[in-house]
C-alpha cells in the first residue's frame, strides 16, 4: 500500500494538473497556409487532396505571460481508434505535412499539448469532440471563404499589405484576428502569408484576440506579402466545405 507521503504527492499533482487545465479563459483556433507551412520546413509534402487552408490547432488561452496552459494531462495519451470518424476530414483539413514524421504524430501532439486541456468542457471532453469541433470551425470560419470575400486569392504575382487584410478579415468577422507571416528564403526570397488565428470563448462565440498580439505580426507594414496558390496545377482554393 501507499505511505501518506506518496498519496499526498499524487493528489497534490492532480490539483495541479486540474489547476493548470482551468488556467485559461478563451480558444485559439489557428489555421495555416500549406505553401508557407512547407517554406519553414525541409522536408514537407502538400498532397492533392489538400487544397485550401489547414488547421493549425484549437488552443486553451489565455492572456497571461504563459499564453494558456499545456500538456494537461500525462496518462491521456492520443489514440487514433478514438477519432476513427473523422480521419478522411482530418487528413485533407488538419493535415500532417511531414513525411519524417509519424502519419499520426501532428494529431497526437495537438491532443497532447492542448487537447487534453480542453476536456473540462463538454464540447470538448474527448478526443473524438476535440477534433471534431476543430472540424466544425474550419467549416465556419473557413479562411480561403473569408479572404475570397475581401477580394484576396492565391497568386503567383500579386502582394497583399497587412493593414489592408487585417480590415478585411475584420469586416468579414467582426473581430480582430491575428495573423502571421514567414520569409521563405530557400524559394521566393518573399514574405508568405502563413497562419490566421481567430479567437472565441467557451462557448465558441468569436470574441477579438489579444491587441498585443494583433499589433505583433509577423508580416511586415511597410511591404507586401504573398499568397501563392498551393498547386501549380490545382490553382483552386477550397471553400466546398462552407
Amino acid at each position: 500500500m501507499m505511505d501518506f507521503c506518496q498519496m499526498l504527492a499524487i493528489f497534490l499533482f492532480c490539483l495541479m494538473s486540474i489547476c493548470s487545465a482551468k488556467d485559461w479563459n478563451y480558444f485559439t483556433f489557428a489555421q495555416q497556409w500549406p505553401i508557407a507551412v512547407c517554406a519553414e520546413h525541409k522536408s514537407c509534402f502538400i498532397p492533392d487532396s489538400v487544397v485550401g487552408w489547414g488547421i493549425h490547432g484549437l488552443w486553451p488561452s489565455s492572456d497571461t505571460e504563459s499564453k494558456g496552459p499545456e500538456n494537461c494531462n500525462g496518462s491521456w495519451p492520443f489514440d487514433i481508434n478514438n477519432v476513427m470518424p473523422l480521419v478522411p476530414e482530418l487528413k485533407k483539413y488538419w493535415p500532417n505535412l511531414y513525411p519524417d514524421t509519424k502519419a499520426n504524430s501532428f494529431w497526437e501532439h495537438e491532443w497532447s499539448k492542448h487537447g487534453t486541456c480542453a476536456t473540462s468542457l463538454p464540447a470538448t471532453s474527448n478526443e473524438l469532440k476535440y477534433f471534431g469541433m476543430g472540424l466544425k470551425l474550419h467549416a465556419k470560419y473557413n479562411i480561403s471563404r473569408i479572404l475570397v470575400n475581401q477580394g484576396i486569392l492565391p497568386s503567383k504575382t500579386a502582394g497583399y499589405m497587412i493593414n489592408e487584410t487585417e480590415a478585411a478579415v475584420k469586416r468579414e468577422l467582426g473581430v480582430d484576428a491575428v495573423i502571421e507571416c514567414v520569409y521563405d528564403k530557400e524559394k521566393t526570397k518573399k514574405q508568405l502569408l502563413y497562419e490566421i488565428s481567430i479567437c472565441l470563448t467557451k462557448e465558441f462565440e468569436l470574441i477579438s484576440c489579444n491587441k498585443k498580439e494583433v499589433s505583433e505580426t509577423t508580416c511586415p507594414r511597410k511591404e507586401p506579402f504573398f499568397y501563392p496558390p498551393v498547386h501549380d496545377n490545382f490553382p483552386q482554393i477550397d471553400i466546398s466545405v462552407i
